[in-house]
């Protein structure tokens, strides 16, 4: 019976994860020796690729503007959390308007989902989209009833401020290498996904061999899934603070 390959959103990992887990990939092809597998050449360029991330990881950890980055996304991510959970809260006003105002608002807010699971640069533009769907008459309209506009001026701020830090990295980081991260970590996924290809092909004319490598990738995979939902889990703000008392509303009912 032939194993299938465990499917990992590699796009989803932190970089320091993304490269320890594609380092793990490539200790396993070599053991299994890429030659006598058919998939060499592939095998050099994604090497060639992931050498690549890893000088550019190298240079990020190196950056001071890096921690200046991380601090600064905690800013942001706190500001969207406090706004979300204002709102939020004003739902259930006993003012009808006030509460119509904020489910508006909150409506549009969970459109974004928790924005904090995304990727720093897509974070920037569903923040960016978010302040563009607010300043819109009728969003506008609420913000001004529910007085949350410092609020929301507050994270325009913080995400101008967070985006002219990562320029600022992204010229720093071209000016040592040609290398951006965001760029080899797609080449190095795009290399790796090709090979399991070829491997894929092997099983289905009864290669023994690539079963047993396929066995010993998913060992990884199946780790690695386990290291993402992890992460995944650390990027997921606190419910807001009426959520357990929506949950038990709900169960009375």
């Amino acid at each position: 019976m032939h194993k299938i390959i465990i499917r990992l959103n590699f796009s989803h990992l932190k970089n320091e994860t993304h490269v320890q887990c594609h380092e793990n990939i490539i200790g396993i092809f070599e053991r299994y020796d890429p030659a006598d597998m058919g998939f060499e050449p592939l095998f050099v360029v994604y090497k060639t690729a992931y050498g690549y991330e890893v000088l550019a990881l190298d240079l990020i950890r190196k950056s001071e503007i890096t921690e200046q980055i991380n601090v600064q996304d905690r800013v942001r991510d706190g500001l969207f959390r406090g706004l979300a959970e204002t709102i939020q809260g004003s739902t259930h006003h006993y003012d009808p308007a006030v509460a119509t105002a904020a489910t508006l608002l909150s409506d549009i807010f969970k459109h974004y989902g928790n924005i904090a699971r995304k990727t720093l640069d897509d974070e920037t533009a569903a923040i960016n989209d978010l302040l563009r769907e607010l300043a819109f008459p009728a969003a506008a309209a609420a913000v001004t009833t529910l007085n949350v506009g410092a609020w929301v001026t507050k994270l325009t701020q913080a995400n101008a401020t967070f985006t002219d830090l990562m320029t600022e990295r992204y010229q720093e980081t071209a000016a040592q290498t040609p290398y951006r991260m965001s760029t080899t970590r797609r080449d190095t996924d795009r290399y790796y996904h090709s090979i399991v290809g070829l491997l894929e092909g092997q099983q289905m004319v009864g290669n023994h061999v690539a079963d047993a490598l396929i066995r010993d990738l998913n060992a990884v995979l199946e780790r690695y899934k386990r290291i993402l939902a992890q992460e995944l889990a650390e990027r997921i703000p606190p419910p807001p603070p009426n959520a357990e008392n929506d949950t038990e509303d709900a169960d009375e009912n």
